[in-house]
């Protein structure tokens, strides 16, 4: 992806956080990526465990908390079963950082630029229908 805004979706804790106007710098890296607007807000809609607070995660993620990984501590809110919880959002990053690893790619993200909060994903369908309506 090109550098400027990008987008992600997250689960309560982030959306709590941002919220409250904390500063934001996701320290711990997450091997979730960035992505267009559009797609982030699609995602939001159509993933289960994005899109309800009383979601579970179907599968955990290489690495997560319990496998026996070194990168557990990394990755411990990829577990399976875990609940998203409270209020998820798509949120816009002016910028990321990212790493390979010997296993994996991960990511970190700075600087908010857009903060599209949700209880329930829906929320988001005027959203993505006007970021889908906007010529190429």
């Amino acid at each position: 992806m090109e550098r400027g805004p990008v987008w992600r979706v997250v689960g309560a804790a982030e959306s709590a956080a941002i919220a409250a106007g904390q500063p934001y710098r996701n320290l711990a890296p997450t091997m979730e990526g960035p992505g267009y607007r559009a797609c982030m807000l699609y995602a939001a809609m159509v993933c289960p465990y994005l899109a309800r607070p009383n979601a579970r995660r179907r599968a955990g993620a290489a690495g997560a908390a319990g496998s026996g990984d070194p990168a557990d501590e990394l990755t411990s809110a990829a577990v399976r079963g875990a609940v998203r919880g409270g209020t998820g959002a798509v949120i816009g990053f002016g910028d990321y950082e990212y790493a390979v690893t010997g296993a994996q790619v991960l990511f970190r993200f700075l600087d908010v630029v857009g903060f599209l909060p949700h209880e329930s994903a829906d929320e988001h369908l005027a959203e993505l229908r006007a970021e889908l309506a906007k010529p190429s």
